[in-house]
């Protein structure tokens, strides 16, 4: 990052999205005083300080809040190592995988996010060491570990917990840790001993985790591969329902729209996690064929894959045409996800049906709502603490604008973007 001379800056682009989904301000202008916003609106009609004040501007650009990814996992390399694999690792070599990944998704634009589970402690450190500046990263809202049944999806990293008691008394061990929220594994997944179809916790259970998270003022999210891990949730009172399939426990999918009503009355948030599936056909099929090792089988397994997917984007498509409330999280760098794409989970809702400027809200406003962090996050306004993206173009319009960063402002800060 780099020092200013000047107390005041001033950036001025083509237009401005306060990151709430109105109409862009034209010709705009976005005042920052260290590490707070204390103007924005047309340029022509900001009022600017005597004192020293150092103009940056972008010409056609667009200037918007930090991106809000609300799912990572950055312990992961987005290779498509398996997560068996990945907590194999000692924990001194996650944290330096985690670090890395961290800088790339903040010189990407992400300067928020929320971290879905990582092994040991190794959360908490890489929060309190970007908290000191010993590395560059995103804010970070953390749960520590995910807490799962006893041979459940993630419990390798080392939160297995079963029975009412117990699970209650493991949510409270991770708040006395630093916990920001807790993450509940309500299905299997894709770890090697867990079935993804079938619901893990009972709803007993899933009461006591939110029962003593919302007693003390945290949220939950559930990891819910099946449809009756997501009505079990439902009936728990938890927060936001990640990835939200309605799988059957023989593999067989169904949409449900019981389940969808449920969903939108309670006002849960849903992160529906869609390139990750996404990028797992498309680079594994890449990469075999680069090897010459896409065989017949694994063409067919893939394509299965594919139809699955389309299959998760209608149903995405319903879920948000009834009121159930969307919001951007990448699940990055977990399976064949690299680090740094976040813009393609934003631009998958929108191939979902949400338009341009939803699916904008949905990775800025939307997104630091659903993870607790809306009081720091996701808007340009007044006091506010200057997190800005500025892209080339405009995304609303077209979304892939997003990908072309001119810059990026952490708390009023320059971001250096240099290859490291």
């Amino acid at each position: 990052m780099n020092e200013r001379s000047a107390r005041f800056t001033v950036l001025t682009a083509a237009r401005l999205l306060d990151g709430r989904g109105g109409a862009p301000v034209e010709h705009a202008a976005l005042l920052i005083d260290g590490d707070r916003i204390v103007g924005l609106g047309r340029a022509s009609e900001l009022h600017l300080p005597d004192a020293d004040v150092e103009r940056c501007d972008y010409g056609a650009a667009t200037i918007l809040p930090g991106l809000v990814d609300a799912h990572t996992h950055l312990v992961a390399p987005g290779d498509g190592t398996l997560g068996d694999d990945v907590a194999r690792e000692d924990d001194d070599l996650l944290l330096l995988q985690a670090a890395k990944n961290a800088r790339t998704l903040l010189h990407s634009g992400v300067t928020t996010l929320r971290e879905n589970g990582a092994k040991g402690k190794v959360a908490f450190s890489l929060r309190e060491g970007i908290r000191r500046r010993l590395a560059p990263g995103p804010r970070m809202v953390i749960c520590g570990r995910p807490i799962t049944i006893t041979g459940g999806h993630m419990g390798y990293f080392g939160s297995e917990a079963d029975g009412e008691a117990t699970v209650r008394a493991e949510v409270r061990k991770l708040l006395k840790e630093g916990a920001d929220y807790i993450k509940i594994v309500a299905s299997g997944g894709s770890t090697r001993t867990s079935d993804p179809n079938r619901a893990s916790y009972t709803v007993a259970e899933l009461a006591a985790m939110t029962d003593e998270a919302h007693r003390h003022g945290k949220l939950t999210a559930a990891h819910c591969t099946s449809a009756q891990s997501v009505q079990n949730c439902l009936d728990a009172d938890v927060d936001m329902i990640i990835h939200c399939v309605f799988n059957e426990p023989d593999g067989s999918y169904r949409y449900r729209p019981d389940l969808v009503e449920r969903l939108a009355s309670a006002k849960a948030w849903v992160n529906p996690t869609l390139y990750v599936q996404k990028a797992g056909i498309e680079r594994q099929r890449e990469r075999r064929e680069r090897e010459g090792t896409l065989t017949p089988e694994l063409s067919a397994q893939l394509d299965i894959a594919r139809r699955a997917l389309d299959v998760r984007m209608d149903a995405v498509r319903r879920m948000s045409a009834a009121g159930v409330r969307m919001i951007a999280g990448s699940d990055s760098p977990w399976g064949w996800y690299a680090p740094g794409e976040f813009v393609h989970e934003i631009h998958m809702l929108a191939e979902a049906g949400l338009s341009y400027s939803d699916a904008i809200v949905a990775g800025t406003a939307a997104a630091a709502d659903s993870i607790g962090a809306a009081p720091l996050a996701g808007r340009l306004a007044e006091g506010r603490i200057a997190d800005v993206l500025v892209v080339r173009g405009d995304p609303v319009r077209e979304i892939t604008a997003l990908w072309d960063v001119l810059d990026v402002y952490q708390a009023g800060r320059r971001i250096e973007r240099g290859v490291a």
